[in-house]
């Protein structure tokens, strides 16, 4: 009896010797770790409505845009610097002549709804565009009235143009829309079909639903899409949240019912730079606000002299506009194209705020100013050594108005445009509009001066011919100022022929010499685009932005769970489990 107990107690020893050579074995050969777990609901704050969910229409409603970049893919994509990828289409050919690309879409691609997306969607698209009733960006439509669109199989097209354009890669980034279920639409059509609101796309995200009804907070819920020809998303649904504005959305955020921020007002901005749960992101955008002169005004001919442009322009603190205004988040511009493009020269002359050279230049062009009765600081740095009343020449008094839109923001940096133009003797006269303004002033050049905010985010290229060249000066055509210059033109002219980049940037450096040269508008500043979410949703980095919506671009790395896994010596997944919370 007593060597049976003998032989159990020795069994036990051995059991409990071999439990602790197990249990160093997994201590030494695995380790435990959190990761990325897939699932969960990721929600931001929105500030408007969707009106349009639509890639051919979304340009002018941020909402839009930032639903668009989800829901919707192009043959082709502009990644965080600018830089064409492919994206539904997995390559393509330039001819020699830069005339013909053939695209080659990639295999198995499916829209939401499973059908299979082929090169008849992309015709069909294009065949929309190119419609002269087209609702979407005039220069699209332009450009792709000029391209035969030509379908050689189920996968690939062809793109035949007149002539050489070199910007044109830039143009096939835009949305392709389901033929399946539009084919019956015009494009005049387009704007009133309830697929604005339930679309279907190819995007890495799916619409799901919108709720509006009054007894919560609108919002609308999109799910990851299963057929995703591209990385898969960790997060599986994304709710936004819409609100009437931006403070809406920050105070959504502080009572906890959103983690992320569309998009940081200024007003918020401090509050938000000392609240440590939230990663805050930075970026300027591909849009930049200036002041239009109509240089073939009957009312204000003074406007069509170069030597008041740039007197104007010396006149104008541009960066206390900024810090005044805007509470520093924005930067002065010095070129239409911006300083972070290829075709940036950052050698061309600036205009400093310089009160005595805007008085040296307004004298020399024959202005005489009457005695004013007080010298007065413009700036806290900078003031004006004589005194200063009112120009006039030839019995005229410099003066003029100034059109701007009556957004709260716009018409607080007018009114500091018209207030330092003022103590230099200039009087702007502010004229805001609350409707029509491109419609029934702009584009007709029924204007003065005009504060116009120039959005450059429908393609990536740098190429300002649309503003600048003498055949846009007439309606439709976009040279809201009626810039008339032959040699300058003729430069727009031979940098969209040529496909060389080394070449074009020549041809883009002489155009903004003497763009400085003639101050054809007065060019303001880029605002910062200032975005956020709550530390606790994990991947997210933002770089430079084309398009708000581009904030997405990483959304694949994004995630709210975590999955603790055991990991071997050979880094194996060995066993995991999931968590909705921060470990």
């Amino acid at each position: 009896m007593i060597k049976h107990i003998r032989w159990q107690i020795l069994l036990v020893f051995i059991g409990i010797g071999l439990l602790i050579a197990l249990l160093a074995f997994v201590a030494f050969n695995f380790t435990t770790e959190w990761v990325a777990g897939r699932g969960g609901t990721y929600v931001e704050g929105l500030a408007g409505t969707p009106q349009f969910i639509n890639p051919l229409l979304c340009q002018a409603n941020e909402v839009d845009g930032d639903l668009c970049s989800l829901v919707f893919n192009g043959l082709t994509r502009l990644n965080h610097h600018g830089q064409l990828e492919p994206d539904l289409a997995e390559r393509w050919e330039q001819s020699p002549d830069g005339l013909s690309y053939t695209f080659h879409l990639r295999p198995d691609l499916r829209w939401h709804d499973g059908i299979p997306l082929t090169a008849s969607d992309v015709v069909f698209t294009l065949e929309l565009i190119q419609d002269p009733s087209f609702p979407g960006p005039v220069d699209w439509r332009d450009l792709w009235r000029t391209v035969t669109v030509t379908q050689l199989d189920e996968e690939t097209l062809r793109f035949d143009l007149e002539q050489p354009f070199a910007p044109f890669l830039d143009y096939t980034t835009v949305g392709i829309l389901p033929r399946h279920i539009l084919q019956d639409v015009s494009a005049i059509e387009l704007p009133g079909h309830p697929f604005n609101l339930n679309p279907v796309g190819t995007g890495v995200f799916k619409w799901t639903e919108i709720v509006t009804d009054t007894g919560s907070v609108p919002h609308i819920i999109l799910s990851a899409n299963p057929f995703f020809h591209g990385r898969r998303p960790q997060i599986t649904r994304i709710q936004f949240k819409l609100f009437p504005n931006d403070q809406a959305v920050f105070q959504a955020y502080l009572e906890n019912e959103v983690q992320g921020v569309a998009h940081i007002s200024n007003a918020d901005l401090t509050q938000a730079r000392g609240n440590e749960d939230l990663q805050l992101f930075s970026s300027t955008l591909p849009r930049y606000s200036l002041i239009y002169f109509n240089l073939a005004s009957e009312t204000a001919p003074f406007l069509a002299e170069r030597e008041v442009r740039q007197a104007l322009l010396y006149a104008l603190d541009r960066q206390a506009i900024i810090d005044n205004v805007l509470d520093g988040q924005g930067v002065v511009v010095n070129s239409p194209i911006l300083a972070d493009s290829w075709a940036y020269d950052p050698s061309i002359p600036t205009y400093a705020y310089d009160p005595e050279e805007s008085i040296v230049l307004l004298e020399e062009a024959g202005w005489l100013a009457t005695r004013g009765s007080v010298t007065r600081a413009i700036t806290s740095t900078s003031s004006v050594s004589r005194t200063i009343g009112t120009w006039f020449k030839d019995r005229e008094p410099l003066a003029f108005s100034l059109l701007v839109s009556d957004d709260p923001e716009k018409l607080a940096v007018a009114e500091e445009i018209s207030r330092q133009w003022a103590a230099m003797g200039i009087a702007a006269n502010i004229e805001p509009v609350s409707s029509g303004f491109l419609t029934e002033r702009l584009e007709p050049r029924d204007y003065e001066a005009a504060l116009v905010d120039m959005d450059l985010t429908t393609v990536g290229d740098p190429d300002p011919y649309a503003f600048w060249h003498q055949t846009q000066i007439d309606p439709p055509g976009q040279n809201y100022a009626g810039y008339d210059d032959r040699e300058m033109s003729e430069i727009l002219e031979q940098a969209r022929l040529t496909a060389d980049q080394q070449t074009r940037t020549s041809y883009y450096h002489q155009f903004q010499q003497r763009f400085a040269q003639d101050v054809p508008a007065i060019l303001l500043f880029s605002p910062v685009y200032n975005y956020a979410v709550d530390r606790y949703v994990y991947g997210v980095h933002v770089g430079p932005l084309v398009r708000p919506g581009d904030r997405f671009l990483g959304i694949a790395d994004w995630f709210v769970r975590w999955r603790r896994v055991i990991r071997s010596s050979d880094q194996d997944d060995v066993a995991g489990e999931t968590l909705a919370a921060n470990p």
